[in-house]
C-alpha cells in the first residue's frame, strides 16, 4: 500500500485532501481509482488508512495517533554539499531523528541552500519507514551555541572520536549526534565538546565521509535509546 503525505488529518468517513505534488503522484502515476486503498500521514503523529472514492476523493477508514517518543534522537551536524545533504536527510528521517540542526564550524565550506526540496526528501523518508513524525531542520548556530542548548536540555550528547571506547549507555531524556564537516572538528573545537559533556564515540579504525558518520552513528544511538 502507497504512503502520502497530508498537512490535514481527520477522522473516520471524512474526506482529506492531497497536496497538488501527492495527488498527481497518486492519480496521474499510480493511476489510482475508486476502491484502491492508501496510507496516509500527517507528519505529526497521525497514521490514516483511507480508500479513494469518486472524483478523486479519499474517504478515511482508520486514523491513528500516535504519542511522542519519550526519548528524541536529534542530529546536529555541519553543512555538507547539497546532493550529500539530499541523502542524509532521507536516512535521518527514516531512522526517526526528531530534529536536525545545523552548525557552523571552523571548517565548515558548505553554505545552507534551504528549500522546500528540504521538506520533500524528508516527507519522502517517512514513507519509506513509516515514521509518523517529520523531522523538522533548525536553522544553523555556532557550534558554541549548539553546546549550550544540549547542556541546558540535558541531553545525552556524543561525536565521533577516534580516541574513544564509549560504550552503550542507559539515560534519562533525549539524545543527541554531533557529526563535524568534511574536515573534522578542531582539536579546540573536541576539547569545547568535552567540557560542555559531549562523549566521544569511536565508529571504528577508519575515516568516515560526513553522511557516513551521520548515518552510522544515529543508528547506534537509535539501538542505544531501546
Amino acid at each position: 500500500m502507497h504512503t502520502f503525505f497530508t498537512e490535514l488529518s481527520g477522522n473516520p468517513g471524512e474526506a482529506v485532501a492531497l497536496n497538488p505534488r501527492e495527488r498527481d503522484h497518486l492519480f496521474k502515476t499510480l493511476r489510482a481509482r475508486p476502491g484502491d486503498e492508501v496510507e496516509l500521514f500527517d507528519g505529526r503523529g497521525c497514521r490514516m488508512t483511507g480508500i479513494v472514492r469518486e472524483e478523486r476523493c479519499i474517504e478515511l477508514l482508520e486514523t491513528e495517533r500516535c504519542p511522542e517518543p519519550e526519548k528524541k534522537l536529534h542530529l546536529f551536524c555541519a553543512v555538507p554539499r547539497k546532493a550529500k545533504f539530499d541523502v542524509l536527510l532521507k536516512q535521518a528521517a527514516e531512522l526517526g531523528v526528531w530534529s536536525v540542526r545545523l552548525i557552523e564550524c571552523a571548517r565548515s565550506v558548505a553554505k545552507p541552500e534551504g528549500s522546500d526540496r528540504w521538506q520533500l526528501l524528508l516527507q519522502e523518508g517517512c514513507k519509506q519507514s513509516k515514521n509518523p513524525f517529520l523531522p523538522r531542520i533548525v536553522p544553523p548556530v555556532p557550534l558554541a551555541a549548539a553546546l549550550e542548548e544540549v547542556r541546558r536540555g540535558g541531553v545525552s550528547a556524543f561525536f565521533g572520536a577516534v580516541r574513544s571506547a564509549e560504550r552503550a549507555v542507559a539515560a534519562d531524556g533525549d539524545f543527541a549526534w554531533f557529526v563535524g564537516p568534511e574536515g573534522g572538528f578542531t582539536e579546540e573545537e573536541e576539547s569545547a565538546m568535552r567540557e560542555a559533556g559531549v562523549r566521544g564515540l569511536n565508529l571504528g579504525p577508519y575515516v568516515l565521509r560526513l553522511e557516513t558518520a551521520a548515518v552510522c552513528g544515529l543508528a547506534v544511538l537509535r539501538q542505544w535509546m531501546r
